[in-house]
């Protein structure tokens, strides 16, 4: 049994370094448009990583992260518009933003206990008001939003192709599945599992699951304030209709969910495939119209909603695990029976 651990370790390993290796050659191999493409997958698996992190582990599915993506957004469009400072200095600010409005929120919500479908609830709600303040402030320009006026920019930098935010998005994405499985491997990590299979018990064996779930939703926040800045960066615009929108709400957790909650490859594989989708209904909303695509999208979603729930009640990583782990524990209980039969 050592042994499988140890060559399953070592493939795995081998796969993850190809993988890296794939994504540094990719722009070496693939044209702009498929370069755009990966970046948005990109994007989409480090958002559903930054959710992991509360929505996984800690098992609060939270729908205010558009909030926090928004911060990180409308930070580096203020600053863009206004030339206030440096770009850099707007995506230091809307993480310090994200994680000051993330810990207020944290504190109300674990505050009071809410948890289940009141803490979803809660945080839907949260996140509809935030965008119908901006949808009616002047400051952030109503429903249209705001155009950053040097797009592509970053310490008063200008890039001319889309490259260096390729590379970015790729370290970003790296960075946080590191992070993530530092993660499981740490105090935190252990009290938040503890926390999302057993509250009661946790909290008899004296871990402050309160506590580490308001750690793990700043920290949440704070990430996917990052996510938001880049992506303005690379945009060059924000509007609330997306940038608080209930889809992107949707998207992040349906990364997460698809891929496998509480894993580390989950959020980033199902992140990917939530972008390859959406690009497929794109493509149909070109040959039908994007009245029908719209219609559309809303069906697929909800379907492979239902799919995963009834097929993959753990993700597609979760899955492939639980079935590997299964298949260990009946191969070595075959084996420990063999000498008694003999």
């Amino acid at each position: 049994m050592p042994l499988q651990l140890k060559v399953l370790g070592t493939a795995s390993g081998m796969i993850i370094a190809c993988l890296v290796l794939l994504g540094l050659l990719f722009p070496l191999l693939a044209g702009p448009y498929y370069i755009k493409l990966v970046m948005i997958g990109l994007l989409y698996a480090y958002l559903s990583s930054s959710w992991n992190i509360v929505g996984g582990y800690g098992g609060q599915i939270s729908f205010a992260h558009a909030i926090f993506f928004a911060i990180g957004s409308y930070s580096v469009a203020l600053f863009a518009v206004h030339q206030v400072a440096p770009l850099i200095f707007a995506v230091m600010a809307g993480v310090v933003l994200a994680a000051l409005a993330s810990f207020v929120v944290a504190k109300v919500c674990f505050g009071y206990a809410l948890s289940g479908i009141h803490f979803v609830v809660g945080t839907m709600l949260l996140a509809e008001i935030a965008r119908i303040v901006a949808v009616n402030s002047n400051f952030l320009g109503h429903s249209q939003g705001l155009e950053v006026v040097v797009p592509l920019s970053i310490w008063n930098l200008q890039f001319d192709t889309y490259l260096p935010f390729y590379y970015i998005l790729l370290f970003m994405t790296l960075a946080i599945a590191a992070g993530t499985w530092r993660l499981e491997r740490s105090r935190l990590g252990f009290q938040l599992i503890a926390s999302r299979e057993q509250e009661a018990s946790a909290k008899a064996l004296g871990i402050d699951t309160t506590r580490s779930k308001q750690r793990a939703f700043v920290i949440s926040a704070a990430l996917t304030a990052v996510g938001g800045a880049v992506h303005t960066l690379v945009i060059g615009f924000v509007a609330p209709d997306f940038n608080l929108g209930l889809l992107l709400a949707l998207t992040i957790v349906m990364g997460a969910v698809l891929g496998g909650r509480g894993t580390v490859l989950g959020p980033i594989i199902g992140g990917m495939v939530v972008q390859g989708i959406q690009e497929g209904l794109t493509v149909l909303g070109g040959l039908f119209g994007t009245t029908s695509v719209s219609a559309l999208a809303q069906v697929v979603y909800g379907l492979f909603f239902v799919v995963i729930i009834l097929g993959f009640p753990r993700g597609i990583v979760g899955t492939l695990h639980r079935r590997s782990v299964d298949r260990q524990a009946i191969a070595s209980a075959a084996n420990a029976s063999a000498p008694a039969r003999r």
